[in-house]
C-alpha cells in the first residue's frame, strides 16, 4: 500500500531465524535473505510455559497461556466445548486477574493460584491488593495464594483433570490458564547490540549500540527521563510511544531534523468485571490509601499515593473519570512537595485539583 508516498510491504508467514547486524541481513526459516538500511527491533516477549522448569503435565491439553490472538481463539473453543466446567488460573498478575474474571462471566467455577501473599505484588499495596481479593471473592472467584503448582493430571485423551499443589491438595480443572510472566525475545540478537537490565540497551531516540538498528517495546531497555534512570517496560502503551518515538527519530535524522528526547510517564491500567483502575508514575516510598475502598459498596471509588522524600511520585485511582484519571497523570508527571500525608490522605483527589 502506498502511504505518505512511501511502500509499505506486509510479508506475513516469516519466521526470522538469523540476524546479522554487520552485514545487514535478515534470514528466513524457509531461506529466504532479507537486507536493510535501517532495522527496527520490535520482537515483544514470549510467554514463561511451565514446560520450561519441567512442571510434569504442563503439556496436557487446555493448558492455555495467552499471548497471541490465537491463544484467545483456541482459549475461547475450549469455554466453548467445557461449558460450565471448573478453571484454574495460574498467576495472580495481570493475567491471572483479568482471565479470572472473564472465565467467571463465562460461568466457569474459578480458582486462582498464585504463590505470593497478595495479587499484583509488582504494583498493589496489600491495601491495594485486599480490595481486589475481596471484590473477587464476593463475584465468586476462589483464591488460593501462598500456593505453588507442582504438576497436573491428565485423563486417557491428554486433557487436564487437576491442578497438583505443593501442599499435596489438587485442584479440579477443565481449563487452565497460566499466566506467570514473560522474557523479551532478544535471542536472534544475542552478542551483536549491548544488553542491559534483560533488554537491548538503547538512547532516548531507541537506536541501540548498532547505528540504524532500533529496538523498541518490550525488548528495550531506555533511558527514563523523568527518574534519571534506565528501564525496560512491559506494556502496551510504552510499545505505542516507544516505536513512535523511533520512527520520529529515524524521519528527523533524514530531513537533518533534531527530535526531542523520549520523556515517558509509566502508565499501567487494567479493567475486569466492573473494576477499572489506572496507575501512573513509580511505586515507590510511603503509600496512603484514600477514598471508599469498601468491596461491598455499589460504586466503590479509592486510590493510593506513593511518597518518596516529600514528593508525590506514584498515582493509582481505582472507578476514577476521565478527567480524574487525567489529574492523577498530572500528579504524578509534576511531583509535587508533600508536607504532610494525614493531609493527604484526607484531601485524596482534591489535591489534584490544587496542583
Amino acid at each position: 500500500m502506498r502511504e505518505g508516498g512511501d511502500r509499505i510491504e506486509l510479508i506475513l508467514s516469516t519466521e526470522i531465524v538469523k540476524a546479522d547486524l554487520a552485514s545487514k541481513t535478515l534470514t528466513s526459516a524457509a531461506g529466504a535473505i532479507f537486507t536493510y538500511d535501517i532495522l527496527i527491533i520490535a520482537t515483544g516477549s514470549t510467554v514463561i510455559n511451565l514446560s520450561d522448569f519441567g512442571t510434569p503435565g504442563a503439556d496436557a491439553n487446555n493448558i492455555f497461556y495467552m499471548r497471541e490472538i490465537d491463544d484467545a481463539d483456541k482459549l475461547v473453543a475450549a469455554i466453548q466445548a467445557k461449558k460450565n466446567g471448573k478453571a484454574v488460573i495460574v498467576g495472580g498478575g495481570y493475567i491471572g486477574l483479568e482471565l479470572s474474571a472473564a472465565m467467571k462471566i463465562n460461568n466457569f467455577d474459578v480458582t486462582m493460584v498464585y504463590p505470593e501473599p497478595w495479587c499484583m505484588p509488582r504494583l498493589f499495596t496489600p491495601e491495594i491488593a485486599a480490595f481486589y481479593e475481596s471484590d473477587y471473592a464476593n463475584k465468586g472467584v476462589k483464591i488460593d495464594k501462598g500456593t505453588l503448582v507442582v504438576g497436573f493430571d491428565s485423563d486417557t485423551n491428554g486433557d487436564v483433570t487437576s491442578v497438583k499443589l505443593k501442599d499435596g491438595r489438587a485442584l479440579a480443572a477443565d481449563i487452565v490458564i497460566v499466566g506467570v510472566g514473560g522474557r523479551p525475545l532478544t535471542k536472534l540478537f544475542k552478542g551483536q547490540v549491548e544488553e542491559e537490565k534483560g533488554g537491548i540497551r538503547t538512547d532516548a531516540f531507541f537506536q541501540t549500540s548498532v547505528g540504524g538498528v532500533y529496538a523498541v517495546g518490550d525488548v528495550a531497555t531506555f533511558p527514563l527521563k523523568l527518574y534519571n534512570e534506565t528501564r525496560r517496560v512491559e506494556h502496551v502503551d510504552h510499545a505505542r510511544k516507544s516505536a513512535e518515538q523511533a520512527v520520529k527519530a529515524i524521519k528527523a535524522i533524514e530531513e537533518g531534523k533534531v527530535t526531542d528526547d523520549y520523556d515517558y510517564l509509566p502508565y499501567f491500567y487494567s479493567r475486569s468485571f466492573d473494576l477499572s483502575w489506572q496507575f501512573y508514575g513509580d511505586n515507590v516510598g510511603e503509600t496512603v490509601i484514600f477514598g471508599d475502598n469498601d468491596p461491598a459498596s455499589s460504586k466503590p471509588k479509592f486510590g493510593s499515593y506513593w511518597i518518596k522524600e516529600g514528593k508525590l511520585l506514584g498515582a493509582f485511582l481505582e472507578g476514577g473519570s476521565p478527567e480524574e484519571n487525567t489529574a492523577i497523570a498530572k500528579l504524578a508527571r509534576l511531583q509535587p512537595a508533600v508536607p504532610d500525608l494525614e493531609q493527604l490522605t484526607k484531601e485524596g483527589l482534591t489535591f489534584a485539583s490544587k496542583i
